[in-house]
């Protein structure tokens, strides 16, 4: 559901020289802190329809201005951002988009073993045409839809103690904001809650122990159709690597458990897993593993999605300034309810280029490919995307 995106107030690329990109942090008085980056894409996308037929390509400029503000210190503080990302397709004004995204987080340590922390996310975004609800749709624009997430978690035990037992709760709502003849039967919101057992077996390492519940419930029922409101349980047991300056990293496995309230709907239990693990063999290499298996609701047809997937990246500094992004992922994803399923496959290849510590350059290339059981045009396709990125700041 969340876009993840990174608090670093420090070093935003791992280098070793003087001149490695870091933003500038403006120090506001009283513990606040106030950090502006600002991107800048031009590229060119061969694909914008997300379509094997009757394919559209346009040049296109990306502004990505982000701002980040900090109030407090370790112990307790507010964090707060704000993203904008606005694209401009030259040979096709349709495609054209402007989202939005605020984040607020919240940390407090009444004492070293007592904790909380909250966190809201506001997104007003976009699926691209050929994409999500609008998979099997020509429409004249991206369909826009509107997200908020709230989570609360308290965590009671020291960080150096042998256990730490923490409690979570939130709420996520989806709302799409056009095309609301299709999109008003896609609204929904969940309630979610859970517990986290750790207990420490080595210096580093804590035997991990994770409880979820969520409610599912969609606004309205399409016609001719039946209910999509479920209640999906997970339980992963796994092992946590705390942060050495090698690795890092949690895996958990498990089962998971979604019931649909409309008995006409068929149940999933099965396998479920969830990996993010963190290796610099050197001080100028870093390599990062992400996996997890779940299942989604679809944004089309099926009752459900046994999605797998598979994240992979690297990135390396071969000189002081100088450094490759390599960035794989693969995603199976099996449809019950629907005979279907689809393999999608994404390469990205970046080289960065720390020009100044405010300014770094990034010419790039990426590949999607999705394929799929069903010889539908709208699910066999290929996209391919070059262009420069330049990030500046203070």
């Amino acid at each position: 559901m969340k876009r993840h995106w990174g608090w670093v107030l420090g070093v935003l690329a791992v280098t070793a020289g003087a001149e490695e990109f870091e933003p500038a942090r403006v120090r506001l008085g009283d513990g606040a802190q106030f950090q502006p980056v600002m991107a800048l894409e031009y590229g060119y996308d061969d694909n914008l329809l997300h379509t094997g037929a009757d394919t559209l390509d346009s040049q296109y400029l990306r502004l990505i201005p982000e701002l980040q503000f900090v109030w407090g210190r370790r112990i307790s503080h507010i964090k707060a951002g704000y993203t904008l990302d606005a694209a401009s397709y030259f040979d096709s004004s349709d495609d054209n988009y402007v989202d939005h995204q605020v984040d607020l987080i919240g940390h407090h340590e009444f004492t070293a073993r007592h904790r909380i922390d909250a966190t809201y996310e506001f997104l007003k975004g976009h699926q691209a045409r050929g994409t999500g609800i609008a998979e099997f749709e020509q429409t004249d624009k991206p369909v826009e839809f509107t997200d908020h997430d709230v989570d609360a978690a308290y965590e009671f035990g020291a960080q150096s103690a042998r256990m730490q037992l923490g409690v979570n709760l939130g709420y996520y709502q989806r709302t799409y904001d056009n095309f609301r003849e299709r999109s008003q039967y896609r609204d929904y919101d969940s309630f979610h809650y859970g517990a986290t057992f750790k207990w420490r077996v080595g210096t580093r390492t804590k035997l991990l122990l994770d409880l979820s519940d969520s409610d599912i419930n969609y606004d309205r029922v399409e016609p001719g159709q039946i209910s999509r409101d479920s209640n999906v349980t997970r339980g992963l047991v796994g092992v946590i690597w705390e942060a050495t300056a090698k690795s890092e990293g949690r895996a958990a496995f498990g089962i998971e458990d979604k019931r649909f309230v409309d008995k006409g709907r068929e149940d999933f239990t099965g396998f479920a897993w969830d990996v993010a693990f963190t290796w610099r063999p050197t001080t100028y290499s870093t390599l990062e593993l992400v996996s997890a298996r779940e299942s989604k609701d679809p944004f089309t047809s099926g009752d459900y999605v046994e999605e797998s997937s598979y994240e992979l990246n690297w990135e390396h500094y071969w000189l002081e300034r100088w450094a490759t992004d390599i960035q794989l992922s693969y995603v199976d994803k099996d449809y019950t309810g629907d005979d279907r399923e689809d393999e999608i496959t994404k390469i990205r290849l970046g080289v960065i280029y720390e020009f100044r510590r405010w300014m770094k350059l990034e010419p790039f290339y990426s590949y999607w490919d999705n394929s799929s059981t069903r010889e539908d045009p709208e699910l066999n396709y290929d996209k391919n995307q070059f262009g420069i990125l330049i990030t500046l700041a203070l």
